[in-house]
């Protein structure tokens, strides 16, 4: 099945939802494995699904203490790398559980057609690390070490 805009959509939607529910597993599976993040500081290889879960599920008591509740997405730009690679460029916005707009970030992410579903492989972080650090400052929140 050929990777559309419609498949990239639906992931993320999914994807999005995971965040929404602090569903780790749910979220781990839409990775392959390994799954790699990487921003400007590191490189993170997470080699089991359960190694991608413990990492997320680590980060759930600070996205509370921000106020995190609901996660949505936005497709920015779709490249077709090749018939089952995409790389695909996404805003992910954050709401508190009244609705307001808490923060968002961009990333891309390297989407690969594994013959069952779409999974990430890569995902390149571009603002992650700076705008948790500006809504931790605004909101009164520590963030660890």
């Amino acid at each position: 099945m050929a990777i559309t805009a419609t498949r990239i959509d639906d992931y993320f939607t999914r994807y999005a939802a995971t965040l929404t529910n602090f569903d780790a597993g749910a979220w781990a599976k839409l990775w392959a494995e390994p799954g790699v993040v990487v921003d400007d500081a590191a490189s993170m290889v997470a080699e089991s699904r359960e190694a991608l879960v413990q990492g997320l599920a680590m980060s759930f008591p600070l996205h509370k203490r921000l106020g995190f509740a609901a996660a949505g997405h936005e497709v920015l730009d779709i490249t077709l790398v090749t018939e089952k690679l995409a790389l695909v460029h996404v805003r992910f916005a954050f709401r508190d559980a009244e609705g307001a707009r808490l923060s968002e970030i961009t990333s891309f992410y390297l989407l690969r057609d594994n013959g069952f579903g779409l999974q990430t492989a890569v995902c390149i972080e571009t603002d992650a690390a700076e705008k948790t650090r500006e809504l931790a400052t605004a909101r009164g929140v520590e963030l660890p070490g």
